[in-house]
């Protein structure tokens, strides 16, 4: 028993303590969210002569450098700011991307390293001849007002202006790819990104796995400490001699003599009462004959003798 109970109390420390341990990893990642209850960082500037940033494989980005964003119930926001104002971002499947880029001039991001301050990051450039056409998007020369997307263009599954925000867990294992440009698609783009990840798992997580993780390691303090009875064995029987010589001899003494118990008193006469009492005459009872003497010749005082001649 108290093998099994050691046994279960080293198990339960073994499971107790990673789990206490991961969740306080994730208590203290809690403290370093923002006052809107996210995690954000800024990405370094992009400058491209081209017409647009663009991430040609969002998911697969995202599981190389990010993968608990793809994690359920977790929300991504990205926003952008050009020199002149908010820029269009859309989220278009990687087919429709390269259609609508084709021939076209543009930095492509594969990878962005997450590290304390703004997120580096290494744009690849691609050349193209010109802007993208009418067929593929909006004309150069066509100006429309800041803030409006493109008069063609492709078929965006999120977009907006300045901002875009997205459940990557939903379009998990899509190819997406990532557009960022100025409104009207001209060339020479300047933008400032920043990412906001918002795991709504987070704090339920880190709370159950704190409790779960100290309930752990009590129950396996307490298997550990617990008591265990011992059996008490009854003691051994003594040594029975082998032969009627290995009897030792008995000590005997003289008998010692039995005095008489004294007898007992009889009991007391109990009083007879009887009802109604009777008034007997007193009686005096006769006088006893007188003791023969052994002088018979003297003669006895108090007593007559007649004469004799």
């Amino acid at each position: 028993m108290r093998i099994v109970r050691t046994a279960v109390g080293m198990l339960l420390l073994t499971l107790g303590l990673p789990v206490l341990l991961v969740g306080g990893a994730l208590w203290t990642a809690m403290q370093h969210r923002d006052a809107g209850g996210a995690f954000s960082g800024a990405i370094e500037r992009i400058t491209t002569p081209g017409h647009a940033v663009v991430v040609a494989d969002l998911d697969a980005l995202l599981r190389s450098t990010a993968p608990f964003t793809r994690a359920r119930d977790t929300k991504l926001r990205i926003t952008a700011r050009t020199e002149s104002g908010p820029a269009l971002i859309g989220v278009t499947p990687a087919g429709e991307a390269a259609r609508y880029l084709a021939g076209v001039a543009y930095a492509r991001v594969d990878r962005v390293s997450l590290t304390s301050g703004a997120l580096p990051v290494r744009p690849t450039p691609v050349a193209g001849p010109g802007a993208p056409s009418e067929a593929r998007g909006p004309a150069v020369a066509e100006r429309p007002p800041a803030g409006m997307a493109p008069a063609a263009s492709p078929r965006w599954t999120h977009q907006g202006a300045g901002a875009v925000e997205w459940e990557p867990s939903l379009v998990r294992g899509q190819r997406l790819s990532l557009i960022v440009m100025h409104p009207d698609a001209r060339a020479a783009l300047t933008v400032d990104l920043r990412v906001e990840v918002r795991p709504g798992w987070l704090a339920s997580a880190t709370w159950g796995l704190l409790a779960a993780g100290a309930a752990l390691i009590a129950l396996g303090m307490a298997a550990l400490a617990c008591p265990v009875r011992r059996a008490v064995s009854p003691p051994p029987p003594p040594d029975r001699p082998a032969t009627l010589a290995d009897i030792p001899p008995v000590a005997t003494t003289p008998a010692q003599p039995v005095e008489p118990m004294p007898a007992a008193a009889p009991p007391p006469a109990r009083p007879v009462l009887a009802w109604p009492p009777t008034t007997r005459a007193a009686t005096t009872p006769p006088p006893l004959p007188p003791a023969p003497s052994r002088d018979r010749g003297v003669p006895q005082v108090g007593r007559a003798t007649s004469a004799t001649p």
